[in-house]
C-alpha cells in the first residue's frame, strides 16, 4: 500500500530547500513551484532556524510585510503558509502561535554552514571535498532585494572566507602547498582587497620556498590597495616579504599607482568625513 500522498513505496520524498544560487524546493526528485510570498516565508524560516528553532507568527508577518497593516500582513502569512502546506504537508511544523521549517527538511545553507564550521574546528583535518565546497562562489538568493537577507549574506560570506583561510594554513602546515595556494587563489580572486587572504597566499608561497612568487603577489596587492583605497598594506605584511614600508612623510607612491586617482579618493573621503 503506498504511503500517504499517493507515492509509490520506496520512493524518496524527503523535502530539500535550496537557497544558494537561487530558490528551489524539492520533494524527492520533484521541484515544487511556489508563488513569491510562499518562497519568502520558507527562505526566512530556513535562515531564522540557524538561531531559533521556530518563529512567532506575528513577528514573521511583520518582518515580511513591514509596510502593511497588521491584519493584512497576517492574512498574507496565512495564505503563504497554506500554499506551502498544499504543496507538501511535510515542509512546515508549528501551532497557532509559532511556525518553523520541519526538521526533516534538508536546507543547503545549514549544510554549508556545518561544513564551514567543521573547517574552523580546532584540530580538524578536513577532507579536500570540504575545501572544494567552500571554494565555490555561492550567493544567497541572488536577485532578492530583502533587508532581512543582508545580515545573513554577510555572515555566510565571512564564515566561508575565514574557513578557507584556516584550511589554507592547515594545508601549508602539512606541506600541501599547491592545494593551499589553489584554495587561496580562489579567495583572492573573489576578494582581492582582503589582506588576511593575501597574507595566507603569501605564506603558502614562502613555505614552498617561492620567495619571488610571494614578493610578486605582495607587490600586486600593494599596488591594487593603493590604487583603490589610497592605503598601504600592514607593516606585518611588508615584513613577511622582507620589504620596508615607505614613511608617511616621504610621499612615496607604490609602483604603478595613480597619484591623481588616490588624491581624488582622499578628497572625497575628506568631504564625507567632514
Amino acid at each position: 500500500m503506498p504511503p500517504s500522498g499517493g507515492h509509490a513505496a520506496g520512493v524518496d520524498e524527503s523535502p530539500a530547500l535550496l537557497l544558494l544560487g537561487g530558490f528551489s524546493l524539492r520533494i524527492g526528485k520533484r521541484t515544487v513551484a511556489l508563488p513569491l510570498h510562499a518562497r519568502r516565508v520558507l527562505a526566512y524560516l530556513a535562515l531564522d532556524r540557524i538561531a531559533e528553532p521556530d518563529c512567532d507568527r506575528g513577528i514573521l508577518a511583520e518582518r515580511l510585510w513591514p509596510d502593511c497593516p497588521v491584519e493584512r500582513c497576517r492574512a498574507s502569512l496565512r495564505t503563504a503558509l497554506w500554499r506551502v502546506r498544499r504543496a507538501s504537508p511535510e515542509v512546515l511544523s508549528g501551532d497557532a502561535d509559532r511556525v518553523s521549517i520541519a526538521e526533516a527538511v534538508e536546507v543547503d545553507v545549514h549544510f554549508f554552514r556545518h561544513e564551514a564550521e567543521g573547517l574552523l574546528a580546532e584540530g580538524a583535518h578536513s577532507a579536500r571535498s570540504r575545501a572544494q565546497l567552500m571554494a565555490r562562489t555561492t550567493e544567497l538568493l541572488p536577485g532578492w532585494d530583502e533587508s532581512w537577507l543582508l545580515l545573513a549574506r554577510e555572515q555566510l560570506r565571512q564564515l566561508r572566507l575565514h574557513a578557507l583561510e584556516v584550511e589554507a594554513h592547515r594545508l601549508a602546515e602539512r606541506a600541501k602547498y599547491p592545494e593551499a595556494i589553489d584554495v587561496m587563489l580562489a579567495v583572492v580572486a573573489e576578494e582581492p582587497l582582503r589582506e588576511s587572504a593575501q597574507a595566507a597566499l603569501i605564506d603558502a608561497h614562502l613555505a614552498e620556498g617561492n620567495v619571488f612568487e610571494a614578493r610578486r603577489q605582495f607587490e600586486m596587492f600593494a599596488r591594487l590597495l593603493w590604487n583603490e583605497l589610497g592605503v598601504r598594506p600592514s607593516v606585518e605584511l611588508y615584513a613577511k616579504v622582507g620589504a620596508t614600508p615607505p614613511r608617511a612623510s616621504s610621499g612615496m607612491a607604490v609602483p604603478g599607482s595613480t597619484p591623481s586617482r588616490n588624491a581624488e579618493w582622499r578628497k572625497r573621503s575628506a568631504v564625507r568625513i567632514s
